[in-house]
């Protein structure tokens, strides 16, 4: 199952641009391509609209919601207005549609070290030219297996501190208590907003 769905019915424009918003709420703040979020990457500035079939092979497509996809700025650069040949498309050597399937379920594998293998002709010819074993890329995606693994342990402890606050007797213990209670939670929100799981 594709990662992003289109649920946004933006009304039409003449400019790509202004299918920004729109773009960023189906693309849930994220790289259509390398799945880094807004909050890890330092905002929206950071993000770009991708034609995923090129504007330059495919004027008709340049305002096309369907064809925009919202993505940080080095995935685009990378992708630029690359698009395989007939023979490469006959080979299978095509870019994996994120709005279609999950790439990194069917093409690209994670290991953990963060490096990818590619296990079909798209898988290698989307990471050849994204370029998705770039060494920034690696190390999130072994900062985002950490998270998930310690995303659960962080919540059992949340559960701990709220039974132990619920039996503090003292304010002063139930102020201790609560103060590391509002920590804990932010450094969750903060995880949940970092890697969106």
């Amino acid at each position: 199952m594709a990662l992003f769905q289109r649920k946004e019915i933006p009304p039409k424009y003449s400019s790509h641009t202004d299918y920004k918003p729109f773009l960023r709420r189906d693309f849930q703040r994220r790289c259509a391509y390398c799945e880094r979020t807004e909050y890890f990457l330092g905002g929206a500035e950071s993000f770009e609209i991708d034609h995923f079939r090129p504007q330059s092979r495919f004027p008709d497509s340049r305002s096309l919601y369907e064809n925009l996809y919202y993505c940080c700025r080095k995935c685009n650069v990378y992708k630029s207005s690359i698009w395989p040949s007939d023979g490469q498309v006959q080979r299978g050597s095509v870019f994996s549609d994120p709005c279609v399937e999950d790439p990194y379920q069917v093409h690209l594998s994670e290991r953990l070290d963060g490096t990818l293998d590619e296990l079909t002709p798209c898988g290698e010819f989307t990471n050849g030219h994204i370029r998705l074993d770039r060494p920034d890329l690696c190390e999130w995606r072994k900062q985002r297996r950490r998270a998930r693994t310690d995303l659960p342990m962080l919540r059992g402890i949340e559960d701990k501190l709220l039974y132990m606050l619920d039996s503090a007797g003292s304010l002063r213990d139930r102020g201790e208590i609560g103060a590391n209670l509002e920590d804990l939670r932010r450094l969750i929100r903060e995880t949940q907003e970092r890697f969106l799981i």
